[in-house]
């Protein structure tokens, strides 16, 4: 073992604390290097900076999502079948540092000798080491560590707020700097592989505050390693699908990851045609990541303990989709978007957290009903559908702007491309939230939770009988089972 003093121990403290959160989050603040660069900044990059067709880049991207798609079930797969010093998900953070690095760089260094076939190569393989490989390989086992931090649902739920906002505070980070950074190393090409130096940097050493300062304190015991090394690959995926609520938090993710990418995505050309400069999206993110982080510190916990999340969760939604809908009052109008942001951030000050935090809760129904426990399954489809939604929708915010007519650096589009960009930022996920509210609807594992939590302690318990060795809570629990 390399590091030895970095082991996981289970046993260092019974429940992460203030400091293990927050190294926790900083994985996610990492992670938004990638995130936000490819959600807001790499289109524009190909397209303003490389003079590559947005239709080319767009396909790209759709055909590079059933890449990363099969990578996210293969990594899940792994992750479940890791056993090593340093935990099932912790090593992965190890391992994949420096090339989260590396390939973050890559990205934003396209040489300026390739010819148009030349740059359609590199976009391919560049864009597919970073996100279909790299991204997966230290994302989901990051994400699959929630669900072994802590055993306590709300404790894990507290442990992602923390992750999401961490994780807003880098994508703000990236919006924000990500521009200015680029005009002060010269506003060229070069100076956007200069960004990510800084930016690539940053992300390697906040990974590793990660790594060193988090345990895995959910560890499965031997009968439950030997069952679960002999389920075949097709018999887990099968057990997936058996989960209902995991399919319902997965198409949620897809559809509310979708709305906010093509938003994203297209807000870029929305300020610089609509309000006439692209510096807009690191103002109008600061604001929203603001709120955000305030509502997700200073009431988020309440509201979970006195609604539950399903309640919060569509609390949320109805906020987005009057921010997003609200433009259409005025698209021109810079106060008009103030407000947008403002109900936007305050929806979104609910929903990341909420989203995130339902995902542990279906690795333990999935237990419940399975009788097998798959985190790397789980987050590998959580994983799967924010990449694809990352993916569709960055190419749904390219098909649509090219139908509209959109041209490269025009001084002025024409009323069609404006009405495309509109709807892009705009229209679209104000519809994609309406489905994914009726979907919520029929969520229901808030009032189902206690019943799996005390069912799953008790086939604890009743293996812990069978091998010998029962800790206190278990004993308890088969005193109540032999009384009952």
């Amino acid at each position: 073992m390399l590091f030895p003093m970095f082991a996981n121990n289970p046993n260092k403290s019974p429940s992460p604390g203030f400091g293990e959160k927050v190294a926790y989050g900083l994985g996610d603040f990492a992670s938004c290097i990638i995130y936000a660069a490819s959600q807001a900044f790499l289109l524009f990059y190909y397209t303003e900076y490389c003079d590559v067709n947005i239709a080319v880049v767009s396909t790209i991207f759709l055909i590079s999502r059933f890449f990363d798609g099969a990578s996210d079930l293969v990594m899940g797969y792994i992750v479940d079948r890791t056993r090593s010093p340093y935990g099932k998900t912790r090593v992965w953070i190890l391992r994949m540092v420096i090339p989260f690095f590396l390939s973050s760089v890559l990205l934003f260094a396209m040489p300026e000798s390739l010819g148009d076939v030349g740059k359609i190569i590199y976009i391919f393989v560049t864009y597919n080491l970073a996100i279909t490989v790299v991204y997966t390989a230290i994302n989901l086992p990051y994400g699959a560590l929630t669900t072994l931090i802590s055993k306590d649902s709300y404790e894990r739920s507290i442990v992602t707020i923390f992750r999401v906002v961490l994780s807003s505070s880098g994508y703000m980070l990236t919006t924000v700097v990500t521009i200015p950074l680029v005009r002060f190393f010269g506003d060229d090409r070069e100076a956007w592989i200069y960004t990510f130096i800084v930016l690539g940097g940053l992300a390697a050493l906040l990974f590793c505050i990660t790594f060193v300062s988090c345990q895995e304190r959910v560890v499965a015991d031997d009968q439950q390693k030997k069952e679960e090394a002999k389920l075949p690959f097709k018999e887990k995926i099968k057990d997936l699908f058996r989960n209902k609520y995991w399919c319902m938090l997965t198409l949620m993710l897809l559809l509310f990851f979708g709305a906010d990418i093509i938003a994203g995505a297209a807000n870029i050309y929305y300020y610089k045609y609509f309000l006439s400069d692209p510096q807009y999206i690191g103002i109008f993110s600061a604001i929203n990541t603001v709120l955000r982080l305030s509502l997700m510190i200073a009431v988020l916990p309440y509201f979970m303990r006195r609604f539950g999340k399903r309640f919060s969760l569509m609390l949320a939604i109805i906020f987005i989709m009057v921010g997003y809908g609200v433009r259409y009052v005025d698209p021109y109008s810079v106060p008009i978007n103030y407000l947008s942001t403002v109900l936007v951030g305050l929806g979104q000050g609910f929903s990341y957290a909420l989203l995130w935090g339902m995902v542990p809760d279906t690795v333990d129904y999935g237990e419940y009903v399975t009788h097998h426990r798959a985190e790397g399954l789980v987050y590998s489809g959580a994983s799967f559908a924010t990449k694809v939604a990352n993916g569709l929708g960055t190419v749904l915010v390219g098909f649509v702007i090219n139908l509209g007519g959109y041209v490269n650096n025009a001084e002025q589009q024409t009323e069609e491309a404006l009405n495309a960009i509109l709807f892009a930022a705009s229209g679209v996920p104000v519809i994609v939230f309406i489905i994914g509210f009726v979907i919520l609807y029929f969520y229901r594992l808030d009032a189902e939770f206690p019943e799996v939590v005390r069912t799953l302690k008790e086939r604890q318990a009743q293996r812990s009988v069978q091998k010998g060795g029962l800790n206190q809570e278990e004993k308890d629990i088969i005193d109540r089972l032999s009384n009952s």
